[in-house]
């Protein structure tokens, strides 16, 4: 048997007749460009179960071989600074402070939209 014909690259570049790579390099740069992106990191996690498919005379003679590839790029978590009352209730401002531009009213949400103009969630 040729060692170089049974190798993993060659294996795995077979796997569903060669999606299962077209996968895993479009999940590849998709962790690459988040990574540098974000600077964090990232991971592919490739997972090969295998399982006897064939078995004659008590020997397994074929096999099945299932792929799953998962991308799990860096996330960026939103980040909020709230302050804490006496009665343990969170608020944006702090409370021992007065407010800084007073005149300035505060903007109420009157829509929420989303990206393809349907209103989520109005109040009137």
């Amino acid at each position: 048997m040729n060692e170089k014909n049974n190798s993993f690259e060659v294996t795995f570049s077979s796997l569903r007749r060669g999606a299962a790579s077209i996968e895993a390099t479009e999940k590849l740069r998709d962790v690459v460009k988040a990574v540098r992106d974000t600077g964090k990191a990232g991971k592919l996690v490739i997972e090969l179960t295998i399982k006897p498919n064939a078995i004659n005379n008590g020997e397994v003679e074929a096999v099945k071989l299932m792929d799953k590839i998962t991308a799990k790029p860096p996330m960026t978590a939103g980040e909020s600074v709230l302050f804490v009352t006496s009665q343990c209730e969170l608020v944006a401002n702090n409370f021992n402070q007065g407010e800084l531009f007073p005149e300035i009213e505060t903007r109420r949400v009157v829509a929420v939209v989303s990206e393809d103009g349907e209103v989520i969630h109005s109040e009137k």
